[in-house]
């Protein structure tokens, strides 16, 4: 088993450096802004379309040969050049946006990938896509780069500034960007994540609250553990020890976020001063690759900074492939963290589409469970 997760996140770990140079000398691919209505629309034309509808400098249109995923409305490719922080290359995202106008006022969810799987896959798997056409959102989906990390892993396992945290901030600039030009509903940006993709969601809401309404992780590992790939790794396995808020109190507000473990932590913000972040945790009871600790342990380190007062207990699908127990933590009658661990749904988006990895076609419908969270909380 220990050689199976190596594999998975770090096996190749030694040719990190020797690809990353490789990759700098590649030059960008050519590519076609696509729709999913139909095929593939030509370059130039594609690309002064999108110029006409007021994107900033800071996001350029680029082409894929992809079949977009299945959806009414349209599914286009571009990079986000971040306005603040370092974040080396930009940051690739595809946009989907639900069919009919106007844009404006609609929610935003950003949806961020696992290790060894892209964005366009992430977005197959979890069909997204179909039920924004059906409430009306709009998504977007960040794509981790082989050029930063070779096993396309968010670096939530290297929270340093110029790494895990500097993409955590170009995450929050591209919804920041995307809610100012589409006129986006600002009280209503939300981020979810599969495994890495759970592990940089947690430290984009804790670093931006004032960015995101609430956020959801799925197979995400405990905050603050790791600060480095082979710590990530034993965190993964069997959570994390000791005194679980002591590990996430420097990631509150982003003041101090990420500093290494042993460094002075006298700047950081108080969690009395966090605005909240209500947070949706699902997990596969049979997850092989992240425990469950895990979630168990983010459950208690978000209850911690959203300061909850009470819990209920409650157990869904009892006796079918669904089934999995809930708890609720409130705070003044408020859900503000809710702890779904899944009977029978492994290290996979749970009541996703099989045929893809890391997805399962047990469990519920995670992408509806998230949505139907996200829909109870605005940020004022």
């Amino acid at each position: 088993m220990a050689k199976k997760l190596s594999t998975l996140f770090f096996s190749t770990l030694k040719k990190v450096a020797r690809q990353q140079r490789k990759a700098m000398k590649l030059a960008r691919p050519v590519a076609r802004s696509t729709t999913s209505r139909g095929s593939p629309s030509k370059p130039r034309k594609a690309a002064a379309t999108v110029a006409t509808r007021g994107l900033a400098p800071a996001i350029t249109p680029l082409t894929t040969d992809e079949l977009p995923p299945p959806g009414k409305g349209s599914w286009q490719t571009f990079v986000h050049k971040p306005q603040t922080g370092v974040l080396w290359g930009g940051l690739t995202f595809f946009l989907y946006r639900p069919p009919g106008l106007p844009l404006a006022g609609r929610p935003l969810v950003i949806m961020l990938h696992g290790c060894r799987q892209t964005a366009h896959e992430f977005a197959l798997g979890s069909r997204m896509n179909r039920l924004a056409d059906s409430k009306g959102f709009v998504v977007a989906y960040p794509q981790q780069s082989k050029r930063i990390q070779s096993m396309q892993c968010w670096r939530w396992f290297q929270p340093q500034r110029a790494q895990g945290l500097a993409e955590a901030d170009a995450i929050a600039d591209l919804a920041r960007t995307l809610v100012s030009k589409y006129r986006l509903d600002a009280s209503r940006v939300y981020v979810a994540g599969l495994s890495a993709g759970a592990g940089m969601a947690a430290l984009t809401v804790l670093r931006h609250p004032e960015q995101f309404a609430a956020a959801a992780l799925h197979s995400g590992v405990v905050v603050g553990a790791a600060h480095s790939p082979t710590a990530g790794l034993r965190i993964m396995r069997k959570g994390a020890d000791g005194d679980l808020r002591a590990l996430v109190k420097p990631f509150v507000g982003g003041s101090a976020a990420g500093v290494p473990s042993g460094a002075d932590k006298s700047d950081s913000q108080d969690v009395g001063q966090f605005p909240g972040m209500p947070v949706m945790i699902l997990h596969g009871q049979r997850d092989r690759i992240v425990s469950s600790r895990n979630a168990v342990q983010l459950a208690e380190q978000f209850s911690y900074v959203n300061g909850t007062s009470a819990m209920k207990e409650s157990m869904l699908g009892r006796g079918t492939h669904r089934e999995y127990a809930r708890q609720d933590f409130l705070k003044g009658g408020r859900i503000m963290v809710r702890l779904g661990l899944i009977k029978e749904v492994g290290h996979a988006w749970s009541g996703g589409d099989a045929k893809l990895k890391f997805h399962s076609a047990k469990g519920p419908s995670a992408s509806v469970l998230m949505w139907a969270f996200f829909a109870m909380h605005r940020r004022a």
